[in-house]
């Protein structure tokens, strides 16, 4: 479904994966213009990964950069993530950060916690954003 005026619309989720488990959490439909961020905590309640972009309003043919924090419970950043966020519409993969590096299907690591991953939306939609943590390291 295409939205007027080129603004993007997406649906957020998060697919947050432990070393043993997974967990998939859905938030409605909303323009991040509404919304500014995203929080969710990781099945076990140990992490929380918080999507914010930048701009707040997305449009398309203009680059978006999509600030991910891992932070433990307390609120704390959690430092030494594996990770890797992708972005789909329909159902089709559009957007894997690990391909973007060259290494796809290999989880990325950020030693301080937070990252910031570039995009730029090529036609308005509904789009699903998802973070996959493979591994908390040194916890």
């Amino acid at each position: 479904m295409l939205c007027k005026s080129g603004l993007i619309k997406l649906t957020l989720g998060f697919f947050v994966a432990s070393i043993l488990s997974f967990l998939f959490v859905s938030h409605p439909p909303t323009a991040f213009g509404q919304n500014a961020a995203l929080v969710k905590p990781t099945n076990g309640g140990s992490l929380k990964v918080k999507i914010e972009p930048t701009p707040i309003t997305l449009k398309v043919n203009t680059p978006t950069k999509f600030k991910i924090t891992f932070s433990k419970s307390a609120g704390n950043v959690q430092p030494h993530i594996d990770y890797d966020f992708l972005i789909t519409n329909n159902g089709k993969g559009i957007f894997s950060a690990s391909s973007s590096t060259g290494q796809t299907g290999v989880p990325l690591h950020t030693a301080e916690g937070i990252v910031t991953i570039p995009y730029v939306f090529h036609s308005s939609g509904n789009y699903l954003l998802t973070v996959k943590v493979f591994g908390i390291l040194f916890n």
